[in-house]
């Protein structure tokens, strides 16, 4: 007796419109792929939240040596604050860090930085 074979079907493209695609379109696109990266500050540290409700938690208390550091490496922000969950948290932490979405790391090592700056600038009100 034969055995009958099942019947394969191969995958079907999808359809993309490019003829059709629109700045409005493109705009969407973009606002729909913004990650949800949050943050509070809670006595002088900096705890932010991933997409996945994943918490990083570093101080906003750099010393000037370790600013030297971070500075003298030419390294851009999200490499930064690599460095600085490194020197917090060990090796682990920044290994884990880093094979995380590019975007938000890159939004809330952003976040890190302006929250700095913003406290700087709290110490002069105009």
């Amino acid at each position: 007796m034969a055995t009958a074979k099942p019947k394969i079907t191969p995958p079907v493209a999808p359809e993309y419109d490019f003829d059709n695609w629109s700045e409005e379109d493109e705009e969407k696109a973009i606002l729909a792929a913004v990650p949800d990266v949050r943050h509070i500050i809670v006595e002088r540290r900096f705890i932010g939240r991933l997409s996945d409700g994943t918490i990083v938690e570093v101080p906003l208390t750099l010393t000037l040596d370790e600013v030297d550091e971070l500075q003298a490496e030419g390294a851009p922000p999200i490499d930064q604050f690599k460095s600085i969950l490194k020197k917090v948290h060990g090796d682990a932490s920044a290994n884990d860090f880093g094979k995380r979405d590019m975007v938000e790391g890159a939004i809330l090592a952003e976040k890190f930085f302006r929250s700095l700056q913003k406290i700087q600038q709290a110490a002069f009100p105009e």
